[in-house]
């Protein structure tokens, strides 16, 4: 009867991680637990328990852990930062762009990286994209 409170404790030291770090992997192990506590109630050796708890923990894991995360996982949707925001925004240059200038997005200074032609003051630009903190800029129409 010894073995039974060991699997016990298993299955409860298990499920408790498991609920700690709520990644779905641990509670497998406590299925693997609660068939070895049935072998050790029908009589089977504790070395048989052990190779129980072992098989059952692979085959739990290996096809309870990917169902369980597809069907857990919570599609949450993910809120652009500031500077995503401004990918595809057409501005007008304020100064002269040949590669490297700073320009005001917002009400906030950004070094933008001209990945085209010179810009001249008052034609139009596109934000592409983001390298680093600095957002890449093409002139619009190229």
């Amino acid at each position: 009867m010894g073995a039974v409170i060991f699997w016990i404790i298993v299955a409860a030291g298990v499920v408790t991680i498991d609920i700690i770090t709520s990644n779905f992997l641990f509670v497998w192990f406590a299925v693997g637990a609660l068939a070895a506590m049935i072998g050790e109630l029908i009589g089977v050796s504790f070395g048989i328990q052990v190779v129980i708890f072992l098989v059952v923990n692979l085959i739990t894991v290996s096809i309870g852990y990917p169902w369980a995360k597809k069907k857990f996982k919570k599609a949450v949707d993910r809120t652009p930062l500031m500077e995503e925001t401004y990918i595809g925004r057409v501005m007008e240059a304020e100064e002269d762009i040949k590669d490297k200038a700073k320009v005001k997005v917002d009400g906030i200074y950004w070094t933008v990286l001209n990945h085209g032609d010179e810009i001249k003051k008052g034609e139009y630009f596109k934000i592409i994209g983001i390298e680093g903190i600095k957002l890449t800029i093409k002139k619009e129409g190229e």
